[in-house]
């Protein structure tokens, strides 16, 4: 069974793609092994994916799809506000499962026991995320993905089979 890693990129910066607590955060995340590191065409996702990575083997256009911009569904503070979205807009529920797609067509790129790690953006992750908890019936709760957050997804014969919530630890 193939691992997908999704997570958000690192916090940007202004004249860098990161700034350096983004940097030093997501170098703290490296040391997994990956069969295949890929991101979205953004250079702040792509410096994310070389940090914890290793490496960035292709950027992905489907981790940044073309919806009008990154606000196309406004703000979400939890996924409880993004799970309500996903019920009452198609639009959303479509947009859910295009990611999911996408996501599953990278996970199918590598062997059985394989693991990739996929960078995208937050607004990007949160309602394929939510519809795939739905879906599996599990419970998620709590705040809309933070930098470097994001969900471990778990792929059996093209299905997708666990989720499990990647969160980071923040310094008080």
């Amino acid at each position: 069974m193939s691992v997908l890693e999704v997570r958000r990129h690192a916090e940007r910066g202004l004249a860098s793609p990161l700034t350096p607590r983004g940097e030093a955060t997501a170098r703290a995340l490296a040391g997994t092994t990956y069969a295949l590191v890929v991101s979205s065409p953004l250079e702040r996702a792509k410096r994310t994916a070389l940090l914890i990575g290793g490496r960035l083997d292709a950027t992905e256009p489907g981790l940044l799809p073309d919806i009008g911009g990154a606000g196309i569904f406004g703000s979400m503070a939890t996924l409880a506000e993004w799970r309500a979205l996903l019920r009452s807009d198609p639009k959303a529920r479509e947009f859910a499962n295009e990611q999911l797609s996408t996501w599953a067509r990278l996970a199918g790129r590598v062997g059985a026991k394989d693991r990739v790690l996929a960078i995208s953006h937050g607004g990007i992750i949160e309602l394929p995320i939510v519809a795939l908890a739905l879906e599996l019936g599990i419970p998620v709760d709590g705040a809309s993905f933070a930098n470097l957050e994001g969900a471990a997804i778990t792929y059996g014969k093209a299905k997708r089979t666990t989720l499990e919530l990647l969160r980071v630890q923040r310094a008080s």
